[in-house]
């Protein structure tokens, strides 16, 4: 399997350029869009859903990342009810066995 491409996270036609680094992501990449002016919080949360629907169906090892996703509803939000989406995203680094250290605390 392996990592993922620029384009697995961030929709088809997203592009990364080395110099100067720079992350192209053109609105039509983001397939949960469907408004004509998205908001910033809209197209941050397209971006998320679209890594999370990559990362939820490559759940091989050899990503070192995963995501799970859980509504909860109703929700109050400003005296609202609301659904909540609750996206938790996890990534995996080489494993360091923990040490307690009663100096650190």
């Amino acid at each position: 399997m392996g990592q993922p491409l620029i384009t697995d996270l961030f929709g088809a036609g997203a592009t990364f350029s080395g110099s100067p680094k720079v992350l192209q992501i053109p609105l039509t990449a983001l397939p949960a869009l469907t408004g004509a002016n998205p908001t910033p919080l809209e197209i941050y949360a397209a971006v998320v859903a679209t890594a999370h629907t990559w990362l939820n169906a490559n759940t091989d090892a050899s990503v070192l990342a995963a995501s799970d996703l859980t509504n909860n509803a109703p929700i109050a939000r400003n005296g609202t009810p609301k659904t909540q989406f609750q996206y938790a995203v996890k990534f995996y680094g080489n494993y360091a066995a923990p040490t307690f250290d009663p100096n650190s605390i």
